[in-house]
């Protein structure tokens, strides 16, 4: 029986419940002014730009981490592998919660009510990550060999992604000023600045969605994560066209220059799709992902 929930499966709906919170949270921030719901206050330009990009980073880390899902809810042990990446997630989000602060007490970010909720949302998730890894039956999924199937396919550009990701991760943490994106005569705020390291956080989970799928999946799996970041990054571009104008020159994202990036990044992942097909006669392509 195929669909979401396989009822010939254990269904794996803690990690639809990690996908769905990211979604949800990004749905929210998208449609309300999140900068009034922190502080009363309407979002200031700098504001609008971090939001913007806290929004997108939610937007990739819920869609990719339910695609995994999907793509390996007939695999206990390839679940148990992607919860426990997704714990780590959760884990992350938890500290970037408790940091960010309570405002009414401690001179942080969030209303007291606010971040009490986010609090006990993130040990929920939490707690049932850790339930779904720590069974006593659990099944873990063999770590595949790094070096197999290398070439001009869909497993090669993810590990370069991975690469990519894990620097900017220690690129944006210590050696970029937010500042340099946006456009003169906007300033830094705190809620922009917790909104950029948030971000930082979400870009982290992209890569741990990333590790799982090189060093776990399978090469239909590698295909439809690619397939995936592929229609992401028109979306991205699609969420950041709104904010252009609050942006400087020095991301390129400012001008139509942002489709020129978007249309090379989708012609590379259309090129290793096609590479991985053509190099491959036993693959199983798009067929198992659906089964």
């Amino acid at each position: 029986m195929g669909g979401i929930i396989d009822f010939n499966t254990t269904c794996p709906w803690e990690l639809y419940l990690f996908a769905f919170i990211h979604l949800i949270g990004a749905v929210v921030m998208y449609l309300f002014d999140s900068c009034e719901l922190l502080t009363s206050k309407s979002c200031t330009n700098a504001e609008l730009v971090m939001e913007s990009f806290v929004v997108l980073s939610l937007l990739y880390v819920g869609v990719i981490f339910a695609v995994l899902t999907y793509h390996n809810k007939s695999s206990p042990a390839k679940i148990t592998r992607l919860s426990n990446i997704a714990l780590n997630g959760a884990i992350a989000l938890l500290v970037s919660v408790i940091f960010m602060g309570n405002a009414s007490y401690f001179g942080g970010i969030e209303r007291s009510w606010m971040h009490v909720s986010d609090m006990l949302t993130m040990i929920i998730l939490i707690a049932v990550l850790s339930a779904r890894v720590a069974k006593s039956d659990a099944e873990w999924a063999p770590k595949n060999p790094l070096g197999d199937d290398m070439g001009l396919n869909c497993k090669t550009l993810l590990l370069l992604l991975l690469i990519l990701t894990a620097i900017k991760v220690v690129v944006c943490t210590d050696f970029v000023d937010p500042m340099k994106m946006l456009a003169d005569g906007s300033e830094m705020t705190d809620v922009a600045n917790w909104m950029y390291k948030f971000t930082i956080v979400l870009i982290l989970e992209v890569f741990l969605a990333l590790l799982y799928a090189v060093l776990f999946d399978d090469d239909a799996g590698h295909e439809l994560v690619v397939f995936t970041i592929m229609i992401m990054t028109a979306v991205s571009a699609g969420l950041i066209y709104s904010v252009q104008k609050y942006m400087s020159s020095w991301m390129g994202l400012n001008s139509n220059a942002i489709w020129i990036q978007v249309g090379i990044l989708v012609l590379i992942c259309i090129g290793a799709i096609g590479g991985g097909r053509r190099g491959s006669s036993h693959r199983p392509g798009y067929a198992n992902v659906s089964n």
